[in-house]
């Protein structure tokens, strides 16, 4: 089993009541800055920037009021951790407010180790029990020992559960065309699963199923349409679509893999095999969470 955190209690801050993000940021960049195996070359001023300037990219505001501000450093040994609590909740973003926050530093050479305990604690927050227990904590010692618990500093490969987010509303296969369309829409969707019940993958259906949906076929091998006067693409789709639903437009043949699939089974089905997702499904074909290119770049090649 992959070793502990180790979280030191110093580096747990219990109830902080800072002026705004930035005052909390700093806090945080002191506290890990004496951490073991930070370079002492690293100022606690070039940390900050570092830090906000992943931030200035995008939010890390996970959701929940969880935040977790992360920063690859050169020379860094492992993973660097500062845990805060706070007094009441501190406006984070346009995304909302952050409530506990958690700051990684890791090695800019190994983004690995880093990535998989973002995932963990992403799954801690979205966890109600868990949430309520980092808040209503009072001892940094017995915090640090229970977060110790729950998070392991791993290497190797980079897994689909550590990149994926978790599915969207559910798309039922007798949901009809119109709300499947406004649906995909409201999510900026180019791509859906379409599940059963109990969430088992059934088919995937694209934003690209729904445009052809009214083409003939011998458009798709077409080179060019501008000899073409007049044909509306949509024309068949508003004839039928209050009679279509999802089993109708979906293809049954999602690209799937396992939670333990590595990154690269899930970049060769994206970039090579041209799948637009990859889903994530249990031994019994139940989706656990989805990925797509967006995804890889915002946890992997932009972390």
């Amino acid at each position: 089993m992959p070793p502990p955190v180790s979280l030191d209690p110093g580096r747990v801050l219990i109830g902080l009541d800072p002026s705004d993000k930035d005052a909390l940021l700093r806090t945080l960049c002191e506290t890990v800055r004496t951490a073991p195996g930070v370079p002492d070359a690293l100022s606690v001023d070039a940390l900050l920037e570092a830090v906000q300037s992943r931030e200035a990219e995008r939010s890390t505001l996970l959701g929940r009021g969880f935040a977790c501000p992360h920063a690859r450093i050169p020379g860094v040994e492992g993973v660097r951790v500062a845990v805060a609590t706070l007094k009441r909740p501190l406006a984070w973003d346009d995304a909302g407010e952050a409530r506990w926050v958690v700051l990684l530093v890791g090695p800019h050479e190994r983004p690995a180790p880093a990535l998989r305990l973002l995932a963990q604690l992403a799954t801690l927050a979205r966890d109600d029990a868990s949430v309520e227990h980092i808040l209503a904590a009072d001892d940094p010692t017995a915090l640090a020992t229970w977060l110790d618990r729950r998070l392991r500093e791993e290497e190797g490969p980079l897994c689909a559960v550590d990149v994926m987010r978790a599915s969207l509303d559910r798309i039922g296969p007798e949901m009809p065309v119109p709300e499947l369309a406004r649906r995909m829409a409201a999510h900026r969707l180019d791509a859906a699963g379409v599940t059963d019940d109990e969430r088992r993958l059934l088919g995937i259906v694209t934003a690209d199923d729904l445009f052809t949906l009214g083409m003939p076929d011998f458009f798709k091998q077409l080179k060019s349409v501008a000899f073409i006067a007049e044909f509306d693409p949509f024309e068949k789709y508003f004839q039928h679509e209050a009679s279509l639903t999802a089993r109708d437009v979906m293809r049954p043949t999602p690209a799937t893999v396992g939670p333990d699939a590595t990154i690269l089974e899930v970049v060769f089905l994206l970039a090579v095999q041209g799948h637009p997702k990859v889903f994530v499904v249990d031994a019994q074909r139940r989706l656990l969470g989805v990925i797509d290119r967006i995804r890889v770049l915002d946890r992997i090649l932009n972390l």
